[in-house]
């Protein structure tokens, strides 16, 4: 046989055993999965992608007719991102959304589905679980309060929450002994605050950039947060005139223009000297950076702590060169040398918030499949996978918690303090508070001058936050005659018909609520008009 016709011969055989490998023994060439639903999110810490990673795959092993996608979006470009796709119909079926997004509140309201009516039944995926047999929304660790605080719509429930966050001071254990003689936490608010002044000297004596605080934007927002609340706890409850040990954005707006309270009340400077006091912590210019500024400060060795949420964990145990302790922020309390005389008592953490709100896109190509992801996602079996592959807290009563995250549950135990948000309470409160921030920092700062740049400008400015949340109230009603209407058309005796029915109750209750509370920011407004 000729060399050539052995070849030929020789390619033939391996084609043909590759044919029959192919057919017989791989994989299909082409996945039978006719169905692809897409889940977007900005979580791409470490942690999430795998999480979402693991729970994809044992769902596609349950349903070998469906493929899902995670698409991991750069916070940074999430909000452009969003509205994009959002706008031209190219949304994913499933998406991350915060009520905290500048210029997103009407997103919801128009582009998302309500949850209400399914979850009020049990998720079938608890199943043979602690949680079978009982509505998906008791399911969840805190009855899902951020969902409906974040509602657009009143008496609705837009998303479901896949973990639960809180948030913590990240030490460096190393630079802590360095500094201090020990690794020991600080037990009380003052002993933090020595520990800050203790970092400053330290930097002075060994002329190195170490800053008591790791710091950015965000980080600053949340520890600023933290320490300007302890204060005004005696404040919330004047304001809580509802008795729901919570205060909405809308109720701290109106109590302000109603004369109720001001930045010259003795327990809101004692909460801006806090906040002068950690921000001197940080470094100069801190509102300027992002979190991942904040991050390298710290695995640098330039910033003795670090406070975060939970979500930051698993990359600060996998990234940093050295030892890192969690730890909670100290309570301020009514024995602290500086501002206790302003303190009620110490404020609860709270049981823990659940977080990363799903929200269903009205526009899925595969709506039954996204909620049937949705649920597995957030079913004991589901929520497990999450939580043991991105070591990020559960989300879902029953979901065993690895021991290594076990401490981001021990919260601090004491009063409701509710959201209070004095410093962040809309977009033009928030803008007023950046802007005139170095009013209060740096060696030329100081509380009183702070104090009085707030209240000359806030007036207006929470006029116009709290136009434009009745402006929203309203514009939320305006669609819903229609859709109600709608509804009841489709009202019978069949399964499909009484879930109308209990859509048109859900709607209509919905908008009596819109309704009401727009006309209780109107009736605030006009008894507070501007000389």
């Amino acid at each position: 046989m000729k060399r050539s016709h052995f070849s030929l011969l020789l390619l033939v055989l391996v084609y043909g055993w590759a044919v029959y490998w192919v057919f017989t023994r791989s994989s299909p060439v082409i996945e039978e999965r006719p169905i692809t639903i897409r889940i977007a999110h900005w979580q791409i810490e470490r942690g999430p992608p795998d999480g979402f990673a693991a729970v994809i795959k044992r769902y596609e092993e349950l349903k070998p007719k469906v493929k899902v996608e995670q698409l991991l979006v750069p916070g940074a470009v999430y909000k452009q991102w969003l509205r994009t796709n959002l706008a031209g119909d190219t949304g994913s079926d499933i998406m991350e959304w915060g009520a905290w997004l500048a210029g997103q509140k009407d997103v919801p309201a128009r582009y998302f589905v309500p949850l209400t009516a399914e979850l009020e039944q049990p998720n079938p995926y608890n199943v043979g679980t602690s949680q079978e047999g009982i509505p998906w929304q008791d399911t969840f660790h805190d009855n899902l309060i951020g969902a409906r605080r974040d509602s657009p719509d009143p008496g609705q429930i837009y998303a479901v929450t896949v973990t639960e966050v809180s948030v913590r001071l990240f030490c460096n254990a190393e630079l802590l002994k360095k500094i201090t003689g020990s690794t020991a936490a600080p037990k009380t608010y003052d002993d933090f605050r020595r520990i800050l002044a203790l970092t400053q000297a330290y930097a002075r004596r060994t002329s190195q950039p170490i800053n008591g605080l790791a710091g950015s934007r965000d980080n600053g927002l949340w520890i600023t947060s933290a320490v300007f609340a302890g204060p005004l706890l005696a404040l919330n409850y004047q304001f809580d005139d509802s008795g729901y040990l919570y205060l909405y954005n809308r109720q701290v707006l109106a109590a302000y223009l109603e004369g109720r309270w001001n930045f010259q009340r003795p327990e809101v400077k004692a909460g801006l000297q806090l906040v002068r006091e950690v921000s001197q912590a940080t470094k100069p210019g801190y509102l300027q950076l992002r979190r991942d500024d904040a991050m390298l400060e710290f695995f640098s060795g330039g910033a003795l702590f670090l406070f975060t949420g939970t979500w930051d964990a698993t990359t600060i145990k996998q990234t940093a060169p050295f030892p890192v302790t969690a730890m909670r922020l100290p309570p301020i309390t009514p024995d602290d040398p500086e501002v206790g005389k302003y303190i009620m008592a110490v404020a609860g953490e709270g049981r823990g918030e659940t977080a990363m709100a799903m929200y269903l896109n009205k526009t899925s190509s595969h709506p039954k499949e996204a909620l049937d992801f949705l649920q597995f996602l957030t079913s004991v079996p589901g929520n497990q996978l999450f939580t043991d592959k991105s070591l990020w807290l559960p989300a879902i009563n029953g979901v065993d918690v690895p021991d290594e995250i076990k401490p981001f549950r021990d919260y601090q135990l004491g009063y409701a303090i509710g959201q209070s948000p004095y410093n962040f309470i809309g977009s033009e409160v928030s803008m007023a508070w950046d802007s005139n921030f170095y009013e209060l920092t740096g060696d030329q700062g100081s509380v009183d001058k702070f104090a009085a740049k707030l209240d000359q400008v806030m007036p207006q400015k929470i006029r116009m936050d709290l136009e434009n949340e009745a402006r929203n109230a309203l514009l939320l009603v305006k669609p819903q005659d229609a859709l109600i209407i709608a509804q009841a058309n489709l009202v019978d005796e069949s399964d499909q018909g009484l879930m109308h029915a209990q859509r048109r109750r859900e709607m209509e209750a919905g908008q009596t609520m819109s309704e009401g509370l727009a006309f209780q920011m109107k009736l605030q407004l006009a008894r507070s008009k501007l000389p």
